[in-house]
């Protein structure tokens, strides 16, 4: 069983504040990936496609599926687990039993997302990527019911989003135009762009609103995140160009049913291959302005179609180039952990505290990634030697 080095599983790693700690949780192997859900609230993805529920008392893991890609992002939600399995096929996890739909042809890499009556992922076709629906059919497990007629990008992550406040949940949000032409950048894993935000019916997969990017920007994202706006919700992205990246703040159109439009930009960092990285909880709007090069952390404020940004603070890092990982942050209440440039060190700051840090953990390796876990008081980071640690406030398990 893995812990971390120097530590056994469960002991506290050294902090400069007794306000936090860190432990290993125990590990069967070395992980890939981390996702907070399942029946322990926190799912590991070995290198070699086995997916355990990991402990977070400190008992063994769980085995509960084998032969996933372990490239692929996870999903849970509605009781279920879904993932694409190594040959493309969707393999998903409900109460308990396993299901798989062979020969689906899921894109690598690619995110899924779970309604409370289907699921969501993309598929590769011979003429690009397409989301597909796929609902229950008794007996016969999982089948497609629905197409999107629009391409979408190859890693898309679909969300679930209502930007015309209806109430119903909403529909889905998803990123396309795929372009390798306009912006041959490739800090995202690739050096294919997007230039098109589509939000699709989420029973049809129908259009119903659209936003294209003219050349020569494009959105340089692999989703948007959503954000509570004083007219409701929009979305909150960038838009790269010959000027550097821009925050992008995205919105239903009020006067065009089929629209989407721009709400807002922030100033572009102004050189061409520039490239920042949105964090939110929804309420606070933050980018981290030039990650991989001295990485300033800045909050943002709207003011008419103006994003607004101050400096709050540097050595943070958010991101690794070439990772489809976007925001290694986590907020928890009003503070934002996030890693330094070097990824060894956790940073916890304080929003109500004009972002002062109030507590630093330093950890075995670089993080990779990491997932809140439940409670909001406590964190799960996977480090670049597959090994996982838990870190909050001396309350948190």
């Amino acid at each position: 069983m893995l812990a971390v080095s120097g530590v056994a599983s469960g002991r506290v790693l050294g902090a400069t504040s007794l306000k936090w700690r860190a432990r290993a949780l125990v590990s069967e192997e070395p992980l890939r990936q981390i996702h907070a859900g399942g029946p322990s609230g926190l799912l590991g993805l070995g290198a070699g496609g086995t997916l355990w529920a990991l402990s977070l008392t400190g008992d063994a893991p769980r085995r509960i599926g084998a032969g996933l890609d372990a490239d692929s992002p996870l999903a849970t939600g509605h009781g279920r687990i879904a993932a694409r399995d190594a040959a493309g096929g969707l393999w998903i996890w409900e109460r308990g039993a396993t299901h798989t739909v062979n020969r689906i042809g899921m894109s690598a890499h690619a995110g899924l997302l779970i309604l409370p009556l289907g699921i969501i992922a993309t598929v590769v076709t011979s003429n690009g990527h397409r989301l597909v629906r796929l609902d229950p059919s008794g007996s016969a497990g999982w089948s497609e019911v629905a197409r999107s007629a629009e391409t979408v990008m190859p890693d898309a992550r679909p969300l679930q989003v209502d930007l015309e406040g209806r109430g119903d949940g909403g529909h889905v949000v998803v990123l396309g135009g795929s372009d390798t032409e306009r912006y041959r950048h490739g800090v995202l894993g690739d050096v294919i762009e997007a230039t098109r935000l589509s939000y699709l019916e989420r029973h049809s997969l129908q259009l119903i609103r659209e936003l294209s990017i003219p050349a020569p920007f494009v959105i340089e994202d692999i989703a948007p995140r959503p954000v509570l706006l004083g007219h409701g919700t929009g979305l909150l992205t960038m838009r790269s160009g010959p000027a550097g990246a821009q925050l992008l703040l995205v919105a239903a159109d009020t006067v065009r049913a089929d629209r989407l439009r721009i709400e807002a930009l922030g100033d572009a960092l102004g050189t061409r291959h520039r490239w920042l990285a949105p964090t939110t909880d929804g309420h606070r709007w933050m980018a981290v302005h030039t990650p991989h090069l001295g990485g300033m952390l800045h909050e943002y404020r709207q003011d008419g179609e103006h994003l607004v940004s101050r400096a709050v603070g540097g050595d943070v890092s958010t991101h690794h180039i070439g990772s489809r990982e976007l925001d290694l942050s986590v907020w928890l209440g009003a503070k934002l952990v996030v890693p330094d440039q070097e990824g060894r060190r956790l940073r916890v700051l304080d929003g109500s505290a004009g972002w002062t840090e109030v507590a630093s953990v330093p950890l075995p390796a670089r993080v990779e990634s990491t997932v809140g876990l439940p409670g909001n008081r406590s964190l799960a980071a996977l480090l670049g030697d597959g090994r996982v640690v838990i870190a909050g406030a001396p309350e948190a398990p």
